[in-house]
């Protein structure tokens, strides 16, 4: 587990923690939902947010701090924060056969489409770094060769995520309320240009990663991020729970795609979406892996679930929905679903494996697609394992990614379930 950017929990602990979406899901997906409609969303996220950081600050065990590091001259190439403090990185020197191996890994937190909402996450990590003293390695960022034998002693970066635009917004908002800066876009190409400056362009291995947010970033970025190191001699994407999905036939497209669109538009991004695609289609659909995949020309492993916990509970059926209720306990108790909403997690499964099984015969994208009703796995220690409970081929996550990574063969592993699996404890209290 990676403890990142810090809440202060006043009078419970010493220690700074910050709990992403993937991480509340977790237990979201297995505990009861709210029966009382006052209880809305938002206050389910905060109560559950401060569970997970009780549970957190004893689970810590002994790893490396890592120190927050401003991009250089951040301010005057704004590259900076939804806040406008300096934008950065956590960065750990690689060391013996690992020296000239680079893994950059790019946080997630999902977006905000919208001023009031951006606005919300001033004074939290999800939008500034006024509070980013140091994070801790662990799972594919480890130190340990135990946890992650592949990986431990490369250069590791850990990219913090505070412009809400999966790094690729470049505009500001000046109106009411505080100013908003979109910056995504810089914060990348910064961070990049930082870590070249410590020896990544001359390099024998470099690997783009990221999950949720960070995960569609890697997509996004992928190719650009292959161009910035010609000389390297291999260089690979990773995106982690980043394959999100429109489902152009299953219930509530417009809805996903309406969130995207509203992204796309308060952070001005069209036009740094990749031409591959809007030259074909509308912006708004390039937010969409499904439209996107196919056009990437760097190899690139896309590792998901079918039956994703972030779209499942969150995308599936809008917040503000006569069902909503229903499907908060449909989801925290899957006894409880009624067939209507079995049949619209089946359609949303067998949609999903589809558009992948569309682009698996492409020789540069290698796959492991569960069933696990979970939304990330890279910072989560149960699964970035040999020993995970998730296998396909007989291979966890970790050994498939790293067979793929290093050309020992090709992988392409698709679950053939046709219904969502919870692949975790039942309690975690």
């Amino acid at each position: 587990m990676i403890i990142y950017m810090p809440i202060i929990l006043e009078n419970h602990s010493s220690t700074s923690l910050t709990l992403q979406p993937h991480q509340v899901l977790t237990i979201l997906s297995t505990s009861p939902s709210p029966t009382n409609r006052s209880l809305n969303l938002h206050k389910m996220w905060k109560l559950h947010c401060m569970i997970i950081c009780l549970m957190a600050a004893c689970l810590l065990a002994s790893s490396l701090n890592v120190s927050f590091t401003e991009v250089a001259n951040a301010t005057q190439r704004r590259a900076v924060c939804m806040d406008g403090s300096p934008a950065g990185y956590y960065y750990s020197a690689g060391s013996g056969d690992g020296a000239k191996n680079w893994l950059l890994f790019l946080m997630g937190g999902g977006w905000c489409d919208n001023v009031d909402d951006c606005q919300s996450k001033l004074n939290q990590s999800l939008g500034s770094s006024r509070s980013m003293p140091f994070t801790k390695f662990s799972d594919i960022l480890s130190p340990d060769s135990q946890i992650n034998p592949d990986f431990y002693n490369w250069n590791r970066i850990f990219v913090a995520y505070c412009d809400q635009s999966s790094f690729l917004g470049d505009t500001e908002f000046d109106g009411q309320g505080p100013k908003l800066q979109f910056r995504g876009s810089r914060i990348f190409d910064t961070v990049v240009d930082d870590l070249l400056a410590k020896g990544m362009g001359i390099g024998e291995n470099a690997i783009l990663s990221g999950i949720s947010a960070g995960g569609l970033a890697t997509i996004l970025h992928c190719d650009g991020f292959r161009a910035r190191l010609p000389d390297v001699g291999r260089v690979k994407c990773l995106s982690d729970g980043g394959f999100f999905f429109r489902g152009e036939n299953v219930l509530n497209a417009d809805y996903r795609e309406k969130y995207f669109a509203s992204v796309i538009t308060l952070h001005n991004i069209s036009s740094l979406l990749p031409v591959t695609c809007t030259e074909r289609i509308d912006p708004s659909l390039c937010f969409f892996p499904e439209n996107l995949v196919r056009d990437i020309q760097t190899p690139i492993f896309i590792l998901d679930s079918a039956f994703d916990a972030y779209q499942v509970r969150l995308r599936l059926v809008p917040p503000l929905s006569d069902d909503r209720i229903r499907w908060d306990l449909c989801l925290g108790n899957i006894s409880t679903c009624t067939s209507t909403d079995k049949q619209l997690i089946t359609d949303f499964g067998g949609a999903f494996l589809k558009a992948v099984r569309e682009i698996s015969n492409n020789p540069t994208i290698g796959m492991f697609i569960h069933a696990c009703l979970i939304h990330t796995v890279l910072i989560d220690g149960r699964f970035w394992t040999p020993n995970s409970t998730i296998k396909l081929g007989n291979l966890s996550i970790q050994e498939a990614f790293a067979n793929w990574y290093f050309d020992r063969e090709p992988v392409r592993l698709i679950t053939t379930a046709n219904f969502l699996e919870i692949c975790t404890k039942k309690k975690m209290l």
